[in-house]
């Protein structure tokens, strides 16, 4: 391939369409990739998800209609190693997983740099709502995309150094309405297809209705911090730290404060039982990693508003922030996300209060 040879992941959603056209604009010479992460028949009748035939006979189409070569592969069994077995183990041990940052981190950028390197393409592309950059010294720099509606760079975080440098996100200055309106310009026709907004793998389905085919739910009591019993619960697999819909309890307003899957007990309490200066994380990855002392905004989920902290301690594979404020719904299992300013300087997956070690299900650490 050409020097300036781009690998494009494309999911048969309108933002990698649009990302392959600027590509093309910029001068890059384009192959058009989709990963197959499930085994989905042809005819299977599937909602939401990336992997049904009807998606990857987009992502052809929008190819033909760009000029450039298009390829599925499978990697399917890589992809339920390592992202839909520790899924289900997380939640079975009480823990709320992020499916996306262990796709990211472990699947799809270091399947999409070995099929890079074999093609000898130089770069590989996708259509992530994110902003990149190489420093003086050649180290990758992630930042927050300038549409912070759609920003995506949390969910990108545990990706090693060494792809970054090689990676291309042609969509970090976009706003949604300027890719559709690029994709309606060009005629694609993934112009106005719908997001997906579900776990890709659950194909349509709620993440409950995905567990109860791998997990045996057990009814069990809810507690209050005191240790009353408040009510049952159908499976402690139906709830996530901070949630405060579908308790049915009376003389609420409630919310899970512990999910304790060794006792098969989710345990509530008010608002303010929720508040938390100390989150710790382990299983780290570092794209510049911080030292104790310094003063960083912490992020504890996609859609939380990256708060003020400083970095108590930064052991080998963990990490501990005190925020100014009190932060509420922690989730252990969700990722922690550290930044200075719109900077992303790389994060871990939450752990339970004064646990220190990795409770299941989680990124593995790297040194």
């Amino acid at each position: 391939m050409p020097k300036n040879s781009v690998l494009l992941l494309m999911s048969g959603g309108v933002d990698s369409s649009v990302a392959g056209a600027l590509l093309l604009q910029q001068g890059f010479q384009v192959v058009g990739v989709t990963m197959k992460q499930l085994d989905v028949e042809p005819g299977q009748d599937v909602r939401g998800g990336c992997c049904s035939y009807g998606d990857v006979r987009d992502a052809k189409r929008v190819a033909a209609s760009l000029g450039i070569a298009h390829y599925t592969i499978n990697t399917a069994p890589e992809f339920h190693r390592r992202v839909i077995e520790p899924f289900i183990r997380a939640y079975e041990a009480g823990l709320t997983p992020n499916p996306c940052v262990r796709c990211n981190s472990f699947v799809r950028f270091e399947e999409a740099l070995t099929l890079a390197r074999q093609w000898d393409c130089e770069w590989t592309a996708t259509g992530h709502y994110a902003r990149l950059s190489v420093d003086e010294n050649g180290n990758p720099r992630l930042y927050r995309a300038v549409y912070r509606e759609k920003d995506q760079s949390y969910f990108l975080y545990g990706i090693r150094p060494e792809l970054l440098k090689s990676i291309l996100f042609p969509l970090g200055n976009k706003t949604k309405d300027e890719v559709r309106a690029i994709a309606r310009d060009l005629g694609l026709v993934t112009a106005e297809k719908p997001e997906s907004q579900e776990i890709c793998f659950t194909l349509g389905r709620s993440y409950n209705e995905f567990l109860a085919q791998h997990l045996e739910s057990r009814e069990g009591p809810i507690l209050n911090r005191a240790g009353k019993v408040l009510g049952t619960h159908p499976g402690v697999t139906h709830y996530t730290v901070g949630q405060r819909q579908g308790l049915g309890l009376s003389g609420g307003p409630y919310y899970v404060c512990e999910i304790d899957a060794s006792r098969n007990a989710v345990i509530v309490g008010r608002r303010e039982d929720l508040a938390v200066r100390d989150v710790s994380a382990t299983a780290t990855r570092w794209i510049h990693p911080p030292r104790p002392g310094d003063r960083v905004l912490g992020q504890l989920r996609s859609r939380h508003h990256p708060a003020p902290a400083d970095v108590l301690n930064l052991d080998e594979g963990t990490v501990t922030l005190r925020f100014d404020e009190p932060q509420f719904g922690a989730a252990p299992g969700q990722a922690l996300v550290l930044s200075r300013d719109d900077e992303i300087l790389g994060g871990g997956m939450i752990v339970p209060p004064k646990r220190k070690t990795d409770p299941g299900g989680l990124p593995e650490s790297v040194a």
